[in-house]
């Protein structure tokens, strides 16, 4: 069974893509507004507006999704940006949306912040051959990264998962 229906993609939306991606992409879901074509690829989110196009790889995205009441389609990147565009067509994004941000985590942990709030430690990976591991950190209830006890906790558990799951990487 297929995970997700083929849906017919219009290949002459995504003039320029290849150069924005720095290589041929395989577009698994399409969806367009008015003025807008965001399309996910095996390895990336890339959105068309004014002509130009602008590519997330997976792993620089840390959420979002589709939200039908009223047309939009939103995501953040793990630099905490956020992006917003008004859907007609959603077709298949959501869907691939979501497998795509699952596919490219590695490992996802939450601790407590020993000051207040809570920290999840995330590591993601790219969807191509061979690539490197990227760690982060999102506070949340008011946990403050720059607070040294909890930036302490937040590398000495970065450092246990690593262990665990990576040992001698």
């Amino acid at each position: 069974m297929a995970l997700f229906k083929r849906t017919r993609i219009d290949s002459s939306l995504n003039e320029g893509l290849d150069a924005a991606l720095g290589g041929r992409g395989e577009v698994l879901a399409q969806a367009t507004g008015d003025g807008v074509v965001l399309v996910g690829t095996r390895e990336a989110l890339a959105l068309r507006r004014d002509g130009a196009w602008q590519v997330w790889p997976w792993e620089d995205v840390s959420g979002g999704g589709w939200k039908s009441e009223s047309g939009s389609f939103r995501w953040k990147s793990i630099e905490g940006e956020k992006f917003s565009v008004q859907l007609s067509e959603p077709n298949q994004l959501p869907g691939l949306f979501r497998e795509r941000v699952e596919a490219s985590t590695v490992v996802q942990c939450l601790i407590d912040s020993p000051v207040r709030g809570e920290v999840q430690i995330i590591c993601r990976r790219g969807l191509g051959a061979d690539q490197p591991l990227r760690w982060y950190a999102v506070p949340s209830g008011g946990a403050d990264l720059a607070d040294p006890a909890t930036a302490a906790a937040v590398v000495a558990e970065t450092d246990r998962l690593r262990e665990e799951y990576f040992p001698g990487v």
